[in-house]
């Protein structure tokens, strides 16, 4: 609102039963500006003109003035939330018919495929928190971030809280990785298990030995998941994860020191004897080109060797290969 309104307004307040002319008069404006402001305030609702016989005005408290513009809104939006919500009970009576067949039909496949990552995730959800027994897992792979570790870190501990053991089979770069060491800590502390692996050729998570979520991985940019129910393939699965972590080292294992090596540094080792180039040799175990010759550069100074040649002669005499 102008100037100009305002001060007709107040002149309206202050003189009851006043017209254009006495306004334009008092004010110092033209019976024009004072016309326009006259109609801006009453298209406001702020006045009405007084039944005396003459163009007068009556002003309207602002109160009163709100409550007559936004009625008409008000209603309609009243309108418009019933509506809306006799639509929503009509089709939230379906919500169940729909669960009980989607669940029905999920049940009944052996093999179900996801193609969308976001309903990967949703299932891997809700089967971790339906899990009854445990939850297996096997993470290949770089390691999440701290923030992605601190949201996932009190969901294990509730799930262990609750009876449900949880074994998780990591590679083993992944104990370079402060955020999932960390989580790792924190973990164990409440009872979970995880060891790691030099090589993890499969991501899998195993719940109550009854389902196993593992990456269709047709192609390198395939990100859908199969969700598997059929016993005789999971138990594969059970007893696939089961041969691995026997073979795992405890992921929070002091390092080795002496003439004992990591399990990473022995398969190093294999390899550089092989003649493989470092970065086959971190391709084919998960890890950086970096991390691959830092390990190598330690071997190296451990073994007194000049050479790489020379450092998988020692190590053979060693007994480290």
């Amino acid at each position: 609102m102008d100037d100009l309104s305002q001060a007709v307004y107040r002149y309206a307040v202050s003189s009851p039963g006043w017209t254009v002319d006495d306004a334009s008069e008092a004010l110092g404006f033209t019976t024009r500006s004072i016309e326009a402001a006259v109609n801006s305030l009453v298209e406001r609702c702020l006045l009405v003109q007084a039944n005396t016989g003459r163009r007068s005005y009556t002003a309207v408290s602002p109160d009163v003035a709100l409550a007559e513009l936004v009625d008409p809104d008000e209603r309609a939006l009243l309108d418009l939330r019933s509506r809306i919500g006799a639509k929503r009970r009509e089709l939230a009576a379906l919500v169940p018919v729909f669960a009980e067949a989607s669940r029905r039909v999920s049940t009944d496949a052996p093999v179900e495929v996801l193609e969308d990552p976001d309903q990967v995730m949703r299932i891997l959800i809700e089967y971790a928190r339906s899990a009854s027994e445990c939850v297996l897992m096997a993470r290949p792979g770089q390691g999440a971030t701290a923030d992605t570790q601190e949201e996932s870190i009190q969901k294990d501990v509730d799930m262990l809280q609750q009876g449900v053991s949880r074994r998780t089979l990591y590679h083993s770069s992944i104990r370079d990785h402060m955020p999932t060491r960390r989580a790792v800590e924190v973990v164990t502390a409440a009872g979970g298990e995880f060891r790691t692996l030099p090589q993890m050729p499969l991501r899998a998570v195993i719940f109550d030995r009854k389902v196993a979520v593992i990456p269709r991985a047709a192609h390198a940019q395939d990100r859908a998941g199969l969700v598997i129910r059929d016993p005789n393939v999971v138990s594969v699965f059970v007893r696939l994860f089961e041969f691995a972590w026997e073979l795992g080292e405890p992921f929070l294992a002091e390092e080795p020191h002496g003439n004992q090596l990591s399990s990473v540094q022995r398969s190093i080792l294999r390899a550089l004897a092989s003649g493989q180039p470092d970065e086959v040799i971190a391709r084919r175990m998960g890890i950086s080109v970096r991390t691959c010759r830092r390990h190598i550069a330690k071997m190296l100074e451990d073994l007194g060797a000049e050479s790489r040649f020379q450092a998988g002669v020692k190590a053979h005499r060693a007994g480290w290969i």
